[in-house]
């Protein structure tokens, strides 16, 4: 994708924008990296070690990215002062996925990160996460194992927040008004048993549709072509060619 200089709110984009990825996840970041490609330069949690925690608690993934999203922008828009260490974001983007499991009735759904311990906020082990999984699926025979991984993005342009002294109470009650989301599934199966050393999460157990290897078992490149998240940020990087001209 080619960004031409032009004023986006108050930042130049001068051949590359800066995007604020709310996580600290450095797989997400790569794939998204690799994904959106060098037109972008990335931003994560760890430049912003002040930046507040958002409890994913909506019922939906685009909720909880809307969410997410939002939060963070309203607090960069509120700390101008945090520009002088790092380049000031055009954009905050953040997502939620998970996996929905159809002889689960979709479950673990939003909660697939801490799927181990849902009485808590915080995320689970993968290996935590793997174990309960093919525990609640040990009786369900391989043709019922049908599951999907689904990724909802939410995007944030600094500009169309309000000034810094407006009150955010309208779009942290209500953040979807204000973030534009984009969505991506990918439909496969679950196996019996872990195989593959890469990707992260429930990777090595999903075997996508039209394949024999996991998500742990394909090379970046074919993964980064076919996974939930890279269908969600093909429509954000059109969102992008259509609002950057």
């Amino acid at each position: 994708m080619t960004l031409s200089c032009q004023k986006i709110g108050d930042w130049y984009c001068a051949g590359v924008t800066t995007l604020l990825i709310a996580t600290r996840n450095l797989h997400k970041v790569g794939e998204i990296q690799a994904i959106l490609g060098g037109a972008f330069q990335m931003l994560t949690l760890d430049d912003f070690p002040g930046a507040p925690k958002v409890v994913e608690d909506a019922e939906t993934f685009a909720g909880n990215a809307a969410k997410k999203a939002v939060a963070l922008a309203t607090w960069l828009n509120s700390n101008p002062s945090l520009s002088d260490r790092h380049p000031r974001p055009a954009f905050v983007l953040a997502d939620d996925s998970g996996l929905e499991v159809d002889a689960l009735g979709g479950a673990p759904g939003v909660h697939s990160a801490r799927f181990a311990a849902l009485d808590k906020h915080e995320n689970s082990p993968d290996a935590d996460n793997n174990g309960k999984l093919l525990h609640l699926l040990k009786t369900v025979p391989e043709e019922k194992r049908t599951a999907r991984f689904r990724c909802v993005v939410a995007l944030v342009r600094m500009a169309d927040l309000p000034g810094e002294n407006a009150s955010p109470v309208c779009y942290a009650e209500n953040p979807e008004t204000i973030a534009s989301v984009f969505d991506g599934a990918c439909e496969g199966k679950i196996i019996g048993e872990p195989r593959g050393r890469n990707g992260f999460g429930y990777d090595p157990l999903f075997v996508p549709a039209g394949f024999d290897k996991t998500f742990a078992e394909l090379g970046d490149e074919t993964k980064n072509q076919l996974s939930h998240r890279a269908k969600a940020l093909a429509k954000l990087h059109d969102h992008f060619n259509k609002l950057v001209i």
